[in-house]
């Protein structure tokens, strides 16, 4: 498959089918097209062809979403910011990948320091669509993912990264769309997840229900799937979550497929949650945002015992295309049944992060397959192991990084920009994951202090991080426990402060 091109196929021979529907108002294909035409024309007339990598203002509007396509039909990749998110760390991401050009559709200019374009005030009439600018190895999109250092790091994805990805998911034959679909849109488009949920509905001609970023996710998704009758629900596992308590109000026989990824899937809420979608397909995705969003697979089996690790469903098998191995702590190939840490090889794998080749080492080998054939893995630092019939359970993190609301944070980056602040400087401090009343993953502060005021520190990291970065709550501790080797130990800390 070639996606740019499909994609463009697609919009034209469904012009009359609604592509979007935004805040209640329907958007045909063919308002998608004409959007698209005008990004491309902007793009053309102001922007020189050696700038690759344009800066996007995401906002919830058919011109953001066309913004993505016209840059990819002329070749050229997106850089997204949410605006809602701290300026500091917007331009902190602007400036790492010497952005000169952003598209925002808001009504007021933040970043005049940039050449801003706007697609709603471009006068394009009458323009024509004009050839596709394709080559697969430009790149297709840069994502900026917290970083252990107190910076992003940048993960830049190719369109072969990308059509990889679309022909991985054309060829799955538990997952086929119809045009008569429609499809839940959640994600902010700062979280590859959304593409996921976009590029399949795209393709066949369905219509995306989108979620606004000011809204209360959860109970927005359910007044679409109530509204609306949705059919295709791509979701982050919280938020069934916080719906648990609704589950008996919920009768959806209209959705097709559930679909999960982006955090741990726990089996007992699933076995719950479809007897709200009896007529659903549900299948269990995983994958890291390095590896183009989706690698492995698994079809939950109702009424049938599922596979799962520590009540957390399994993540299967890897698409057509994908390799997977598993590394012992010596790095040596596990065994059957041996946890080690989960490794990916395939043409969806990213060149290696945005100028950091210190991290590139670690992260990125070749290893020569079964076949003999030498390939390039990502370690994804997921601690896992492989059963007896090749599906993969998840076990849990090697590192420190978490998922909070299906966004993927790197608690050193967070304990960073504590202890920078003056009210924790001379303090021990850690961030850790606890488990909230909803049984939803939570990130608080410890500190090793008396208690003091934490509002100024609280508003610090507002300024500093994303929203669902910044910690909800703050404890105090006498002094942190430790192990044997003299390291503080996480697991008996969070133990504490649930007690």
């Amino acid at each position: 498959m070639n996606l740019i091109y499909s994609l463009h196929k697609s919009f034209e021979l469904n012009a009359k089918r609604n592509a979007f529907c935004i805040d209640d108002k329907f958007y045909s294909y063919q308002d998608l097209l004409d959007s698209v035409i005008k990004v491309r024309k902007i793009i053309t007339s102001n922007i020189d062809v050696i700038d690759n990598n344009i800066g996007l203002v995401i906002n919830d509007d058919l011109e953001t979403y066309a913004t993505i396509f016209g840059l990819w039909m002329e070749g050229k990749a997106y850089v997204p910011v949410n605006p809602i998110a701290p300026k500091t760390r917007n331009l902190e991401i602007l400036n790492a990948i010497n952005i000169k050009h952003i598209f925002d559709s808001s009504s007021k200019v933040e970043y005049s320091d940039f050449k801003t374009h706007n697609v709603s005030e471009a006068n394009t009439n009458n323009s024509t669509f004009e050839s596709i600018k394709f080559n697969e190895s430009n790149l297709a999109y840069v994502l900026f993912t917290s970083g252990s250092t107190g910076a992003p790091k940048g993960i830049p994805i190719s369109f072969k990264n990308l059509n990889a990805l679309a022909t991985a998911l054309d060829r799955d034959e538990e997952y086929k769309l119809k045009a008569a679909d429609r499809c839940l849109q959640m994600y902010d488009l700062t979280f590859d997840a959304s593409l996921t949920a976009l590029l399949p509905a795209l393709l066949v001609g369905a219509c995306s229900y989108t979620v606004p970023s000011n809204v209360i996710k959860y109970f927005h998704v359910y007044k679409l799937l109530e509204k609306h009758k949705l059919t295709v629900l791509k979701m982050v596992p919280s938020i069934i979550y916080y719906l648990r308590p609704y589950f008996s109000e919920i009768n959806a026989p209209s959705v097709r497929y559930s679909i999960f990824g982006g955090e741990k899937l726990y089996e007992d809420i699933v076995n719950d949650w479809v007897k709200c979608v009896p007529n659903s397909k549900v299948l269990n995705h995983y994958g890291p945002t390095e590896f183009t969003v989706c690698s492995n697979y698994y079809k939950y089996k109702s009424n049938k015992k599922n596979k799962s690790h520590n009540g957390v469903l399994s993540i299967g098998k890897p698409f057509k295309g994908v390799d997977c191995l598993i590394l012992d702590e010596e790095e040596d190939i596990a065994s059957n049944n041996q946890v080690g840490e989960l490794c990916l090889s395939g043409n969806q794998l990213t060149s290696g992060y945005y100028k950091n080749e210190s991290l590139n080492l670690t992260s990125f080998f070749t290893h020569k397959t079964a076949n003999g054939i030498s390939k390039r893995f990502y370690k994804t630092g997921d601690l896992c192991f492989m059963d007896d019939d090749g599906d993969y359970m998840y076990v849990g993190r090697k590192d420190f990084q978490v998922k909070i609301g299906g966004y993927r944070v790197e608690l050193g980056e967070i304990e960073y920009h504590v202890r920078n602040h003056e009210s924790t400087k001379s303090k021990n401090t850690l961030v850790i994951d606890v488990k909230n009343t909803s049984d939803n993953d939570e990130l608080v502060i410890v500190v090793e202090s008396i208690q003091f005021d934490t509002k100024a520190l609280l508003e610090y990291l507002n300024t500093k991080l994303a929203d669902y970065m910044v910690p909800k709550k703050v404890f105090f501790i006498d002094n942190f426990p430790h192990n044997k080797n003299g390291k503080i130990d996480r697991k008996a800390l969070r133990n504490i402060i649930k007690n």
